[in-house]
């Protein structure tokens, strides 16, 4: 009998924000959820998303928004998930204002929609202006009926017969086992294991360690979004400033007033990817700024921006930028049930890979993937019987993690091979002899910094990394 703290449930949910949330409110009332968050319940990234969500819910069809994801993502991509996604999204606003969620309406009290890089049409819904993600949460967590156990991190899935049938972690320092008959990592992206990110310092891509300890297939770990505006304040990085604002008309300049995207054809709502290739070039040289004049009741409209620069003393008209670490675009490989490839194991939202992104993620899409694959999973959920957990075994880590510096320096907008390889050699000499909570976090962090670097490699190779060529899980 264990003598570790047990948890009993029947589908174990790795993570608080909206995918994870989702999951929980389209499960069959029979099934019993557990949620668990390293942190607190809101920190997550789908709280500080600024941007809206994007959804074909006023066009005739949803083919624009298809042709539009695959163009951004530049053509690197699932079509059946694309069109899964973008088709099942048209009616996604509907349904999140059956649960409770308002979005912003004009004074004829039609939608307020937005557009953003790389969208051809306005679609862009938001609720409170750029404060969708956070009113979005707020809203949808106080619907969850299931229990959440804050402060505890998942550092190990426990299998039997190739099948995993729960996790092993720490609610605190106290060692916890949970038995579930299924397994949803909902754990969020990779930005906190950086230094100049939009994420929350939470979020280090636990869910793909996790998944490549148990033979899990992973996709497209090369491909990193940059956000290109970050704020700048005092030469450091001051958090995201949304596309929105270039979507009200916003637009990116030098210190002379040059015009940084006027040789695009779709200026300064280009391509993500795109837009960060050209401000991290110019930054090379001198500043890049965003001015913010053109926008029309720019505190009405954003007000998260505005408050930021007041507390900063920064006039918001004028603004400096540069890029930082937004959203992985691979993952842990799933179909379009959220199923990887391994029983009992699934992965929906940024942790999961269906294809969807491919190589640059067009502006609003995480919150709309989150809902409806967020859904897709809960309703298409086969469990099966309850099986005996395995004895726990010991996992060892270390006590120095990840070095924030060195990983941001070499996953940046250009990407080195010596660089990333040298990285990568210092990081598979680590040495894992210490146990307890800090040092399991520590190897997950650093399996995690491992594959996002060999992704990186193959990237710059035009490949694909493979099962066989990731990192192996770590000694125990």
């Amino acid at each position: 009998m264990s003598l570790h703290k047990h948890f009993v449930t029947d589908v174990l949910i790795v993570g608080t924000g909206l995918a994870a949330i989702t999951v929980a409110l389209h499960l069959p009332d029979n099934l019993r959820a557990l949620l668990v968050t390293k942190g607190t319940r809101s920190a997550t990234n789908s709280m500080r998303a600024q941007g809206g969500i994007a959804s074909a819910a006023l066009e005739d069809d949803h083919e624009a928004h298809r042709a539009d994801t695959v163009r951004a993502a530049k053509g690197w991509v699932n079509p059946e998930a694309v069109e899964f996604v973008t088709r099942e999204g048209r009616t996604v606003i509907s349904e999140l204002e059956a649960l409770g969620v308002i979005f912003d309406r004009q004074e004829n009290d039609e939608y307020a929609v937005g557009r953003e890089g790389a969208h051809g049409l306005p679609r862009i819904f938001h609720s409170g202006g750029d404060q969708t993600g956070c009113r979005m949460m707020e809203t949808l967590s106080g619907k969850i009926t299931h229990p959440v156990l804050e402060q505890t991190v998942i550092t190990q899935l426990l299998t039997a017969d190739g099948r995993v049938v729960g996790a092993a972690g720490y609610e605190g320092d106290e060692r916890i086992e949970i038995s579930a008959r299924a397994v949803v990592l909902a754990s969020g992206g990779i930005g906190g294991l950086l230094l100049t990110s939009t994420n929350d310092d939470m979020i280090t891509g636990d869910g793909l360690a996790l998944a490549a300890d148990v033979g899990a297939e992973l996709s497209d770990l090369g491909y990193i979004q940059h956000h290109p505006t970050i704020l700048v304040h005092q030469g450091k990085s001051a958090g995201l400033i949304t596309e929105a604002l270039r979507g009200a008309g916003a637009y990116l300049m030098t210190r002379d007033g040059r015009r940084v995207m006027d040789h695009h054809p779709e200026g300064d709502l280009a391509a993500r990817d795109e837009v960060s290739a050209m401000i991290t070039a110019i930054r090379k040289q001198e500043p890049v700024y965003l001015n913010t004049t053109p926008v029309v009741q720019l505190a009405e409209r954003f007000p998260t921006f505005v408050q930021k620069c007041e507390k900063l003393n920064i006039n918001p008209e004028l603004v400096e930028v540069t890029t930082g670490v937004h959203f992985l675009m691979g993952g842990i490989k799933t179909n379009l049930a959220g199923q990887t490839s391994v029983a009992g194991l699934y992965a929906v939202g940024e942790t999961a890979s269906i294809g969807l992104h491919g190589t640059n993620r067009l502006a609003s899409n995480s919150l709309l993937e989150c809902f409806v694959m967020g859904k897709a999973l809960a309703r298409q959920l086969q469990l099966p019987p309850r099986r005996t957990l395995p004895t726990l075994r010991p996992i060892f880590g270390c006590e120095d993690g990840v070095s924030k510096q060195q990983l941001s320096e070499v996953l940046a907008v250009e990407l080195k091979e010596d660089r990333l390889q040298a990285a990568l050699e210092q990081l598979t000499n680590k040495s894992f002899r210490q146990t307890g909570r800090r040092a399991e976090q520590h190897r997950l962090q650093i399996t995690t910094a491992r594959l996002l670097l060999e992704g990186a490699l193959h990237r710059l190779k035009g490949e694909r990394l493979t099962n066989e060529q990731m990192a192996p899980a770590a000694t125990t």
